[in-house]
């Protein structure tokens, strides 16, 4: 047997580490331990984290990556501030991805699909019932997603899947952040359009539907604001 080099064995453990570091910012920032706009500084951070400087930078850069931290060399390193006009382009992107997941996938639906389907789609059917909620909630996004998810999770490309899911926890951190109103009409087109495509088998008419759906119509800075 081959022996594995030590430099291998090394390079590998450090990945490791700077994603489990990567693994624990994130939590952090999702969770709201970490607050927007909070500055980030390496000592504070390695004595919270108890590692070395080198896996946090590491870490941090892969989060810049998707928008979760800002760095400007020799000024600052921070969690980003979202806005409207970056979720704006954040589902834009989600969508885009989405829908280049769909080919040849529901027409290949089998009636144990379509359950689950329709399963999925009834807890997103119910967002548009609630009279009261005024915001967007995390739960509910999870619902559209998870609709959406039994589509692009049959896409055989990982590099395809790995945007996606880099899109994803995005979108989840800009969520938790900016108030976003619900249009209950829109919700409803929705619900119908998509349940006529899938039930239909016709992936262009769901193209269409999803690449229209994530179009925040109407909605600007004045009207979502940062979430309380």
């Amino acid at each position: 047997m081959t022996p594995v080099p030590q430099l291998a064995i090394q390079s590998r453990s450090r990945q490791l580490l700077s994603e489990d570091v990567r693994r624990r910012l994130l939590v952090a920032i999702l969770d709201g331990t970490l607050s927007a706009g909070e500055r980030l500084h390496d000592e504070q951070l390695i004595g919270w984290l108890g590692v070395s400087r080198t896996p946090i930078r590491t870490a941090l850069e892969r989060l810049s990556e998707i928008g979760l931290v800002e760095m400007e060399p020799n000024r600052f390193t921070r969690v980003s501030e979202p806005t409207i006009e970056c979720l704006v382009h954040s589902l834009q992107v989600y969508a885009a991805l989405t829908v280049s997941t769909i080919d040849r996938v529901v027409s290949r639906f089998d009636e144990a699909d379509l359950r689950e389907f329709r399963r999925r789609l009834a807890r997103v059917e119910s967002v548009a019932r609630r009279q009261q909620q005024v915001d967007w909630a995390q739960d509910d996004l999870r619902a559209v997603d998870g609709v959406l998810d039994l589509i692009s999770g049959r896409s055989t490309n990982p590099l395809l899947l790995g945007f996606l899911g880099e899109v994803r926890v995005r979108l989840a951190f800009m969520f938790l952040h900016l108030s976003v109103p619900v249009d209950r009409r829109a919700v409803r087109r929705f619900v119908d359009e998509i349940s006529s495509a899938v039930e239909g088998r016709d992936e262009e008419a769901l193209a269409r539907v999803v690449t229209t759906a994530f179009t925040l119509h109407g909605l600007d800075a004045a009207t979502v604001g940062r979430g309380g």
